[in-house]
């Protein structure tokens, strides 16, 4: 499984997709601008898509999966690569919760880190942290707390885009996502 989520990272970062911190990563297309949705709540915005917004500390719940972020550390010691145009590491500590009735993973495109343009960044697969939910199964009910790590270009402010289980390897077809605000 982490070999196939290097795989995916490596095509994503070279279609210029994800984690690579292009300018043109991911674009406009991953999320309306923060300021165009609520503070916290649920909203049906304007591409049809259903946001479910959360600060913060609080829980993010959509259908099948809930998050809840502690903190977002920066720190240029990972034991992982930095992919071009990137300097530094987002560390993000939380508590994954499967809510669905079957055992789901954690995939490496169900969570991105989106900076205050939106563009968007992966998490990276092959990095050495204490406990990294890339990849973790969860079972009915079942929770993790551990982390995801991104490379950005900078220390970063805005979103944590979510996607659930249900849509987390067909993201372009999602229509309901949470985004958790940071920094």
């Amino acid at each position: 499984m982490r070999g196939a989520a290097i795989l995916l990272a490596a095509v994503l970062a070279a279609n210029g997709c994800s984690g690579g911190g292009s300018g043109a990563s991911a674009g406009s297309n991953t999320a309306p601008p923060s300021s165009t949705l609520p503070r916290s709540g649920t909203v049906t915005y304007t591409d049809g898509k259903v946001y479910t917004v959360a600060p913060l500390g609080s829980t993010l719940v959509l259908d099948d999966i809930s998050v809840k972020v502690a903190g977002v550390a920066w720190t240029k010691r990972i034991d992982a690569p930095l992919p071009p145009g990137t300097t530094i590491f987002g560390v993000v500590r939380m508590t994954i919760t499967n809510t669905s009735t079957a055992t789901q993973t954690v995939a490496p495109t169900q969570i991105w880190l989106l900076d205050s343009k939106n563009h968007a960044f992966l998490a990276s697969a092959a990095a050495e942290v204490g406990r990294s939910l890339i990849g973790m199964s969860l079972g009915p009910g079942q929770s993790a707390t551990g982390q995801l790590v991104f490379p950005a270009p900078g220390r970063e402010t805005g979103n944590l885009l979510v996607y659930r289980f249900a849509d987390a390897t067909k993201i372009a077809q999602a229509h309901h996502v949470g985004l958790v605000r940071y920094g």
